[in-house]
């Protein structure tokens, strides 16, 4: 009888812990549960066959959930893309070449009131195609008013920089937006360093057997490539990932410190775009090695110029020195014969190209500005911003100089961060800083391109 109450409980005790169990047993547990059921005989070889099936199942399992996953796209690994113009899966593409070139010139009109800078800049990115980099050092999320009406792209985010406390570089592929002095070094130091791969190669040559191994690297490294990294990402795994893709090494990394950046794109771009994009931003540059296996990095240059030399036209040569005086002072020309060197800054240098060869200019003219039947130029826009991003923007759209005494400014109170409404249509220069300077208590000057301020009498 003892021996059948203790059978019973048993029996109660098994089907209660049977019950329970499999809410406690994974997959693979239950599998070998159930294979201890079956009887003695057979329990050793049913048991292991399940457990061979179990194994099985999982494994399968395993398999496609991790081939769901794209393990480049993993959120905290970049991606360099090999293709000249395609951006990663759900990036939108982003526009290169002339078509880049034509979107910097269409007119737009925008108004934004308390708009966050990054999310800003990202719906301009995304709707017109067009890839921005906004600097580290630059505030995401200061809230920025500002109404413009018919300027170009370009001119539009030179004003939002501006009004954000930056300015704009355009490298080819992609718009920079960070401080003012990087900006305006980022273009020569990159044609300072792509210029070097350049320099020793012969003006024709064909990639063969026969070609040097230092002609063969030099075309590897001007290979176009596309980078994509994601929000919290570190700079040095950017550095990582060129220093892969073009089998370079990197000498010394610890001169780029620690940090996390914001998710951005920076399409179809040469090793040297690449690796000032990234650099820059800690005001660094870069060396080749002498055998272009790496580089090293070094200090951004504190006033980068390259050389060229250009051709006049006969009957020119006094016209276009004159000019270039007016609109680049400083820059000292060296002039032998209808031969004229330059040394300046790339952006210094394509004034001097258009000046010299204007027909080689592929829009001699920016959108906002048009060319009357008389030869003179006017203006078309109407814009909410700052008095000194009008000037900012003049200066770096129609070429003029002003220039002023800022403590003169400040002695009479006048503000050239105060926002100002100006509308222009079809008017002359000369129409617009009526329009513009007055108001302001400020009297002007007109001497060619360059333009004289001075506080208005009263």
């Amino acid at each position: 009888m003892a021996g059948n109450v203790e059978t019973a409980h048993q029996s109660t005790g098994s089907a209660t812990i049977a019950a329970i169990l499999p809410t406690l047993m994974t997959p693979l547990q239950q599998t070998i549960a159930l294979a201890l059921h079956v009887d003695h005989e057979r329990r050793l070889v049913t048991g292991c066959l399940f457990f061979l099936v179990g194994v099985s199942l999982q494994a399968v399992w395993f398999c496609s959930e991790s081939a769901a996953q794209p393990l480049l796209l993993r959120s905290d690994a970049p991606v360099l893309t090999e293709s000249e113009n395609r951006p990663a899966v759900a990036d939108p593409e982003f526009l290169t070449g002339r078509d880049f070139e034509d979107a910097l010139k269409k007119t737009l009109s925008l108004a934004w009131q308390g708009q966050n800078l990054r999310d800003g800049l990202r719906k301009i990115s995304e709707t017109r195609q067009v890839a921005i980099l906004l600097d580290r050092r630059v505030d995401p999320g200061q809230q920025l008013s500002l109404q413009v009406q018919n300027v170009s792209l370009q001119a539009l985010l030179k004003l939002i920089a501006t009004e954000a406390r930056a300015d704009i570089s355009v490298l080819d592929t992609f718009i920079y937006v960070g401080p003012a002095a990087t900006a305006a070094r980022l273009r020569t130091v990159e044609e300072i360093a792509a210029s070097q791969l350049v320099s020793d190669r012969p003006a024709t040559i064909s990639v063969g057997t026969s070609t040097s191994p230092q002609t063969r690297r030099s075309f590897e490294l001007l290979e176009r490539s596309t980078l994509i990294w994601p929000d919290l990402a570190r700079p040095r795994e950017l550095l990582e990932e060129i220093a892969r893709r073009y089998s370079l090494t990197i000498e010394p990394t610890d001169k780029v410190p620690h940090d996390l950046w914001g998710q951005a794109v920076v399409p179809s771009a040469t090793p040297s775009q690449l690796l000032v994009a990234v650099l820059g931003q800690f005001d660094l540059s870069f060396e080749w090695t002498d055998n272009r296996d790496g580089i090293r990095i070094v200090e951004i240059p504190a006033d980068p110029r390259i050389e060229r030399t250009f051709t006049l036209k006969r009957g020119t040569e006094s016209a276009i020195l004159a000019e270039l005086s007016q609109r680049i002072p400083g820059l000292e020309p060296q002039v032998t014969g209808r031969k004229v060197t330059v040394v300046g800054t790339v952006e210094q240098l394509e004034i001097v190209e258009t000046l010299i060869h204007p027909e080689r200019s592929p829009t001699p003219l920016r959108p906002n500005q048009r060319l009357t039947g008389g030869g003179v130029t006017t203006f078309t826009f109407a814009a909410d911003a700052p008095l000194l991003a009008f000037l900012n923007t003049l200066e770096k759209q129609a070429g003029y100089e002003f220039k002023y005494d800022v403590e003169a400014f400040e002695a009479a109170g006048i503000r050239l961060d105060k926002r100002i409404r100006l509308e222009a249509s079809e008017l002359t220069a000369q129409e617009v800083f009526q329009k513009m300077f007055p108001p302001q208590n400020i009297a002007f000057k007109v001497d060619g391109k360059t333009v004289y301020l001075t506080p208005a009498a009263r």
